[in-house]
């Protein structure tokens, strides 16, 4: 889990990138700035996934391993995730307080904004990212959270 002092500093982070989000948005659109997130997003998940994969040198990755690689990435900006089901082929993670979350909220975004941020930035990098690891496996969110005191379902998932 992060520690106070990171999910802080992570926290200041996404406060600066959803408010450079925000002004691209005014200049071209937010369907344009949703492209451009996703195709950097899938571009650092492919950089990023291909670094796991090789520092992990496992030949074989299910859903338990490949969320045990990806996990130290989460430990950065979730306060409070907890594991809800895990197996090879499946992981299921519910995070608590996300500074990705909260850093959108003190600048006033909605909900729906954040989601599709979400959706087009770090659920495709992590999407992208596991199948590096092993071109079957999936990232999802199954369920976004409706307020800073709700949670996500994000899940990792082999095969389908």
């Amino acid at each position: 889990m992060a520690t106070k002092e990171a999910f802080a500093g992570a926290k200041t982070g996404f406060t600066f990138l959803n408010a450079f989000v925000g002004a691209v948005a005014q200049e071209i659109g937010m369907e344009r700035t949703l492209g451009i997130i996703t195709k950097m997003s899938e571009n650092f998940g492919t950089m990023r996934g291909k670094m796991i994969k090789q520092k992990a040198g496992a030949k074989e990755i299910n859903a338990k391993t490949a969320w045990s690689l990806m996990k130290p990435v989460v430990d950065d900006i979730v306060l409070n995730f907890e594991t809800v089901e895990e197996s090879p082929s499946k992981v299921v993670i519910r995070s608590g307080r996300c500074a990705v979350y909260e850093a959108a909220q003190a600048l006033g975004i909605d909900g729906k904004t954040v989601e599709a941020v979400c959706r087009a930035g770090g659920n495709r990098m992590d999407d992208v990212l596991v199948k590096q690891l092993n071109p079957n496996l999936s990232f999802r969110l199954r369920k976004f959270r409706s307020s800073a005191d709700d949670f996500c379902d994000e899940e990792v998932v082999l095969g389908k």
